[in-house]
């Protein structure tokens, strides 16, 4: 006859608790497990994706980074060369200077030294001299000289001093008769006919006077004053 092991009734007797250590370790391992891979792959709520380097179609593009022209028919083509800016090229600071910079003004011309004509000469002169003097009377003459090219009229204006009166006679050598008129004491002589140029009119007249009054105050031709011996 068998004997029974003495052993078998403890190993039954804690076999149930085995079960429920061995099952209570399986699920704190599992429990461990999915706790760690739910918190590291749960994302903070509106993060952006992660960006994978190596993953494929995450290479980010020029559109996306939004550092490339959106154009892509502005985008670069493979040999293409972007020109570089005005500076850098050859020549473009001067070019851009030459348009910045303020045009030259030329210099002022000289101007022509002109020399000051001389005042002309007047071409009529007279000359008033004494003729004739006698106890009541007295010739004289204005000589009216012109001295320019082209025929001209002349004006005589006498001025005398109470001591000279009326006029007795008046007439001019060689050419026509002078108009006479009195005008507020004063004598005017008008030529009968314009004088030549280069010539001469001898106007003479005769005044009735009493004392010594022969020399005129005045004497002019056409309003410059004549030379009076």
């Amino acid at each position: 006859m068998r004997t029974s092991d003495p052993t078998r009734p403890r190993w039954f007797a804690a076999a149930p608790w085995i079960v429920v250590l061995a099952g209570v370790l399986v699920m704190t391992v599992l429990f461990a497990f999915a706790t760690g891979y739910l918190t590291g792959d749960r994302r903070t709520s509106g993060a952006p994706d992660p960006d994978w380097p190596f993953a494929p179609g995450s290479t980010p593009s020029a559109l996306a980074s939004g550092t490339g022209p959106a154009d892509p028919a502005a985008s670069p083509t493979p040999g293409s060369r972007t020109p570089p800016p005005s500076s850098d090229r050859p020549g473009g600071d001067r070019a851009g200077a030459s348009r910045s910079a303020p045009p030259r003004s030329a210099p002022p011309r000289a101007r022509p030294t002109t020399t000051a004509p001389k005042p002309a000469e007047p071409a009529l002169t007279g000359r008033y001299r004494v003729l004739s003097d006698y106890r009541d009377s007295f010739i004289a003459e204005v000589l009216v000289r012109n001295t320019g090219g082209s025929a001209q009229s002349w004006t005589v204006e006498l001025r005398f001093p109470r001591e000279v009166d009326d006029l007795r006679a008046v007439w001019v050598d060689g050419a026509p008769r002078p108009w006479v008129d009195r005008d507020d004491g004063r004598w005017i002589f008008r030529s009968g006919a314009p004088l030549g140029g280069g010539r001469s009119d001898p106007l003479r007249f005769q005044f009735e006077r009493w004392g010594d009054g022969e020399r005129p105050i005045s004497c002019t031709v056409n309003g410059r004053a004549c030379e009076i011996w």
